[in-house]
């Protein structure tokens, strides 16, 4: 009987023994909730791939607790595959409740409730595939008492290692709330996210604009570096701005990360904007410049060391040191008094102000602030800009008043070189008779003579010039005015169509502005280097060598000398030439000087073709050819035209002064011979003429490289 007993006790014992060993150690209870989703405690994880262990029975009491070291757990495990699994007890007061889970990850992922799946999220099997649902509210059944949560996941260790650079902060989190309050939390948020993008897509139609302008720019003009800086500095902030707004519709973390990868790796490029301060005011100092790239490259080094670290120091100190720089070459820059260091001072505090304000203040108006954080600086470069295009205009306009001038004056002259030379002839005629003993006192004034001669030759070539300029310089300066309203009239529109949205229209109205810009600075550099060349030419040589190319030389003397004296004669047409060695090297010569030569070396040629054209009618084909060429060391300028040539008989004599083939009044015999004391006397040059008479006439030059 007492066996019976025993047997009877240790049945009733027995089960309730196993059913304790079921029970398990930490439960997580759900009865209550409100409008904040809920994230439950008590979850376990173990490493490995066993699909009973989605089952509501499995003992998982040896499991390691992993609320908040998931991570961790994951990185120190040899494996990829994991199950996590929570034990949920809803209160009967929430039995009608329909519930919704919220799910936030960069892992692929299943979900199982009681042992059944009810979502997945990307690809637990080969080819895995990570993704990551953003919250959107999944629909699930919970009645009343208890419930295994159970999930299935494959994490990336490369990913979780390195998830501050993504920004990828959870690599796997599930919240709990009533189904209407889930989705109306995550309306909101996509509410936000949206308006986050409005944001970017404001930002990136700016700095778009601006790397294409800028970018347009450098490649017209190469040598205005700062515009290739600029629109490098432009282009990482419309590529980070891009990336802000392609992540918020992307799913995968893996794309997320490689996009942010990139980015954060681009700010290195913030060196950039030092660097366009630096061309803006010719700053040579480059010191500083280089220990704050030393320091960028060191802080990308974190990345494999301390990914926050890497993500605050690059993300917001690299940015932060960069602008001081700029700040600090903004007050040196005003101390030396350049013009628009004002504005560079001002973007750069407005910049270090606004980034520091948005990270103190929390919510959209931190956003906000640094939003505008980022517009700040370009804002106050784009200003700077725009003030020394208009300076620009103004000093055209200034120069061409100064044409005016010297035009009205080359008037004067004119007709005080006519005085002077039929005054000189009559003196010279006068000497030739004098008698021998008064040879000493002649020979004085004789040099005198030629002195002024030789201003007042210089002067005939300098009105021969100008009556180019003038017709030259009328052109550009027409274009340049009327381009100029043109653009005005095309920003009014562009900043109507900013404020309608319509940014095809923008982008549209931006290439228009861009070309008319390319126009204005094609026909300003050309107005510029007339008027450049005009003062040059006008001015007494101060004997000064520079770096000079002969193939741009020649080309302008050669244009405004068939101007001259298209100027005087509207009936002269010839054909001009040019074969110019496109790899000749630059030259070390006096460029007035050289300047001379070849307008004097111009004007000759064209009064043999003229002449010639007079006597041999409409068969004839008169032409003017000027070639370069380096040889031996020498560049070599040929000038050859086919006009009436020289007689033989006076071919050595066309180099002495005051020796000339032209009637009276209308050479002076001085233009050769200054030629030959120019290239010669002057440069260490030499001066050959090949010639025949009534076929050709061509000229050769030689100067030295050295």
């Amino acid at each position: 009987m007492k066996k019976i007993y025993l047997a009877l006790l240790l049945l009733l014992i027995l089960p309730v023994k196993a059913l304790a060993q079921q029970v398990p150690d930490k439960v997580f209870k759900l009865d209550k909730l409100s409008q904040q989703d809920i994230l439950p405690q008590g979850w376990k994880i173990s490493p490995g791939d066993n699909p009973q262990w989605a089952q509501p029975g499995f003992d998982d009491h040896k499991w390691a607790n992993c609320d908040s070291l998931l991570e961790q757990i994951i990185l120190d495990s040899k494996s990829d595959h994991f199950w996590l699994r929570l034990h949920l007890l809803v209160d009967s007061s929430l039995k009608t409740t329909d519930f919704a889970f919220i799910i936030y990850q960069n892992v692929a992922s299943v979900i199982y409730v009681d042992g059944k799946p009810v979502k997945s999220y990307g690809s637990i099997v080969e080819p895995v595939k990570m993704y990551d649902p953003l919250g959107y509210p999944i629909p699930v059944k919970l009645s009343a008492g208890s419930h295994v949560v159970a999930v299935q996941l494959v994490a990336s260790k490369f990913l979780l290692k390195y998830r501050d650079i993504g920004s990828l902060y959870l690599t796997f989190s599930l919240e709990i709330n009533a189904k209407t309050n889930a989705e109306n939390n995550h309306a909101i948020v996509s509410a936000i996210d949206r308006q986050f993008s409005d944001h970017n897509l404001l930002l990136i139609g700016m700095f778009f604009i601006l790397t294409i302008t800028h970018l347009a720019s450098y490649l017209y003009y190469r040598k205005q570096k700062a515009h290739l800086y600029y629109a490098i500095i432009t282009f990482i902030l419309l590529f980070a701005t891009l990336t802000n707004f392609t992540v918020t519709g992307q799913h995968s973390p893996v794309v997320i990360f490689w996009l942010s990868l990139i980015a954060f790796l681009g700010f290195i490029g913030f060196v950039f904007l030092p660097l366009t301060i630096y061309e803006l005011f010719d700053y040579r100092g480059r010191l500083v410049i280089k220990i704050i790239l030393s320091f960028s490259v060191i802080c990308v080094s974190f990345i494999w060391i301390n990914t926050t670290y890497a993500y605050y120091l690059l993300f917001y100190v690299t940015p932060l040191v960069n602008a001081l720089e700029c700040l600090r070459i903004g007050i040196w820059a005003l101390k030396a008094k350049k013009s628009g260091a004002v504005f560079i001072i001002a973007g750069s505090f407005l910049f270090l102000s606004l980034l520091v304000l948005s990270n103190l203040i929390p919510g959209d108006w931190g956003e906000l602030l640094f939003m505008f954080s980022q517009i700040s600086l370009p804002v106050g470069m784009t200003v700077f800009l725009a003030i020394r295009t208009a300076i620009t205009y103004r000093s055209l306009e200034l120069k061409f008043v100064e044409v005016q001038e010297l035009l009205h004056q080359n008037t004067k002259y004119q007709a005080e070189k006519q005085e002077l030379l039929a005054g000189q002839n009559e003196k010279l005629e006068l000497l030739v008779t004098k008698r021998t003993a008064e040879l000493s006192q002649s020979l004085s004034e004789l040099k005198a003579a030629q002195n002024q001669l030789v201003q007042s030759a210089k002067m005939a070539s300098l009105g021969e010039l100008t009556a180019g300029i003038a017709h030259e310089i009328q052109n550009p300066l027409n274009f340049v005015n009327n381009f100029s309203e043109v653009n005005t009239e095309l920003i009014d529109e562009m900043q109507e169509e900013i404020d309608k949205g319509d940014f095809e229209e923008v982008k549209a109205i931006a290439n228009d502005i861009k070309e008319n810009q390319q126009k204005i600075n094609q026909h300003g550099k050309r107005a510029d280097f007339i008027v450049k060349g005009m003062l040059q030419h006008s001015r007494t040589s101060t004997g000064e060598k520079q770096l000079t190319n002969i193939n741009t030389l020649a080309d302008e003397f050669l244009k405004l000398s068939y101007h001259g004296l298209r100027a005087k004669d509207k009936t002269f047409n010839t054909e001009l030439v040019t074969n110019f060695d496109d790899e000749l090297p630059v030259v070390n010569v006096v460029q007035q000087d050289i300047g001379r030569v070849l307008l004097n070396l111009f004007n000759n040629a064209f009064y043999a073709v003229s002449q010639k054209q007079k006597k041999a009618g409409n068969d004839y084909k008169p032409e003017v050819s000027v070639t370069t060429s380096a040889e031996n060391g020498q560049v070599i300028i040929k000038v050859k035209d086919n006009g009436i040539g020289i007689p033989d008989g006076i071919k050595e004599k066309i180099m002495q002064p005051f020796f000339t083939t032209k009637p009276t009044g209308e050479g002076t015999g001085l233009g050769l011979s200054l030629t030959y004391d120019m290239v010669v006397k002057g440069h260490g040059g030499k001066i050959e003429v090949n010639t025949k008479e009534g076929a050709f006439t061509e000229f050769v030059i030689s100067l030295p490289l050295g």
